[in-house]
């Protein structure tokens, strides 16, 4: 007797829902941050983002001021 094969979308499905499943698993086993963390590590995200930026401002200004200079 012959088992009957199964269609793409079924297999698809199977693969989706096996993907979900896993995926539950997994992030149970994550350690979250606590609330503190959370705020601890954005703050300093957020200054290195400003520290960047602002260092970036001051080489570009320093840059286009040379840069102006020279082509005049």
């Amino acid at each position: 007797m012959a088992v009957p094969e199964t269609t793409e979308t079924e297999k698809r499905s199977t693969g989706i829902m096996d993907f979900l499943k896993e995926t539950k698993v997994e992030l149970k086993k994550v350690t979250w941050p606590t609330k503190q963390e959370l705020i601890a590590h954005t703050v300093v995200v957020l200054i290195a983002v400003v520290l960047c930026s602002t260092l970036i401002w001051v080489f570009d200004t320093i840059f286009s001021g040379f840069f102006r200079l020279l082509l005049q």
